[in-house]
């Protein structure tokens, strides 16, 4: 590379001096022809080093294929970091992904089928399965958010950018579960209550968001159906780089379907029919979302919710009316 009188060499550039114009001043580029000067291997607004770029001190190149990496990723957490040449982080989420799994399948499996089949036997401490559920609920969170959250970050490192939350979106679509444990009528005495469910918010204003949420559909037992939708507001509090502290408060409405009952023994008499029910349930939540790409955040935070009604779940599960449910969120957000 031939440098001008007064440039001086750093990091694979060249520098004008400080008494050169820096509009009419040039360096070299990668591929040996003159480039403005303000340009550089590696974009200013985080955009991806070419692959193969030199790239200047302590910012990481690029790989050839950055494709490849959320793609193995998915099938293997971790190895998308070690396509990307983060061998340390690769079996850092490697361990972490395998520690969880290990646990989630001992969790699952540690109940016992046979509890409560035996008229007067000892039943299984509440405390200890309450405590057993809620461990589960947390572990399978948090490996579905580093699954997750480890692909997206690989293809972040084998593109050597730098994420920039969607700050002015206009849509964000949602996918959250809401998991609780409470009390069951029989033997375990403790159960999972859980509801999955979509929600999109359209962003009236700078930092607020309304629209609709946990819209879900709960099958039971007997063939009845339960519908559910409701309103939701959110408003973001704290912003800090790739963190966004949000604080939401709604109404979820949930409708279920009439079924007719067993039929009466005089069979002069029609069959009696149960009718529908309607109900709401308020609530408050608390989400931390952090975003893994520039349009992708993950969230997670508490819920207080208290229903006007019986609240339905899958399952043929239920909670009673006035029953204050804390409720773990966890999921992911899109944003357009």
């Amino acid at each position: 590379v031939t440098l001008a009188k007064g440039e001086r060499f750093a990091t694979g550039a060249a520098v004008p001096p400080a008494n050169v114009d820096s509009d009419r001043a040039t360096q070299p580029s990668l591929s040996g022809g003159p480039t403005p000067a303000g340009s550089r291997a590696s974009t200013a607004d985080g955009g991806p080093l070419s692959a193969g770029a030199a790239a200047p001190r302590g910012v990481p190149a690029a790989v050839r294929h950055p494709w490849l990496a959320p793609v193995v990723a998915t099938l293997l957490p971790g190895s998308g970091h070690a396509v990307a040449r983060r061998p340390g982080a690769a079996l850092g989420i490697f361990a972490a992904a395998a520690g969880l799994t290990f646990a989630s399948v001992a969790l699952a499996l540690a109940t016992d089928d046979s509890e409560g089949a035996t008229l007067g036997g000892p039943g299984r401490s509440s405390a200890r399965e309450a405590l057993r559920l809620g461990t589960f609920v947390v572990t399978t969170d948090a490996l579905a958010l580093l699954w997750l959250g480890q692909a997206a970050d690989s293809w972040v490192k084998a593109k050597a950018k730098t994420v920039r939350p969607r700050r002015r979106h206009v849509i964000g679509v949602s996918l959250h579960r809401a998991s609780t444990v409470g009390l069951r009528p029989g033997e375990p005495s403790m159960a999972r209550y859980e509801d999955l469910s979509l929600g999109v918010l359209g962003q009236v204003m700078d930092r607020l968001s309304i629209g609709l949420a946990d819209v879900s559909v709960h099958g039971r037992s007997n063939g009845r159906v339960t519908l559910q939708a409701g309103l939701r507001a959110a408003g973001r509090v704290v912003e800090r780089n790739r963190v966004w502290l949000v604080v939401a408060g709604g109404v979820i409405f949930q409708g279920t379907s009439a079924r007719p009952s067993l039929a009466s023994q005089d069979p002069d008499e029609p069959a009696a029919r149960e009718r529908g029910r309607f109900g709401a349930i308020g609530y408050g939540q608390l989400e931390t979302r952090v975003f893994v790409l520039d349009r992708l955040s993950l969230d997670m935070g508490p819920r207080l919710s208290v229903p006007f009604a019986t609240r339905y779940y899958g399952g043929g599960k239920a909670l009673p009316r006035w029953a204050p449910t804390f409720e773990l969120i966890a999921g992911a957000q899109v944003y357009f």
